[in-house]
């Protein structure tokens, strides 16, 4: 089975920025923290609506996480 190819695209952190295992802000969710202007791997046209933010799906090495899409340029 073929898997659908994923295209990423790069975006620069403007701020410290937590990202998180879901799309969620909750203690729980929370996977590590990027410093500020990191650049990171986002997924080309992933967005979604969920806690009062917009989020963007990004990659960190093998795998996929969720950070606010307002502190991505």
């Amino acid at each position: 089975m073929e898997k659908n190819a994923v295209s990423y695209i790069a975006k620069t952190t403007s701020a410290r920025l937590n990202y998180r295992t879901r799309c969620e802000i909750c203690s729980e969710t929370l996977a590590g923290v990027l410093e500020k202007n990191a650049v990171v791997k986002a997924v080309d046209g992933w967005e979604r609506r969920a806690c009062g933010h917009v989020w963007n799906k990004i990659k960190i090495g093998r795998r996929h996480y969720f950070v606010c899409a307002e502190w991505l340029e």
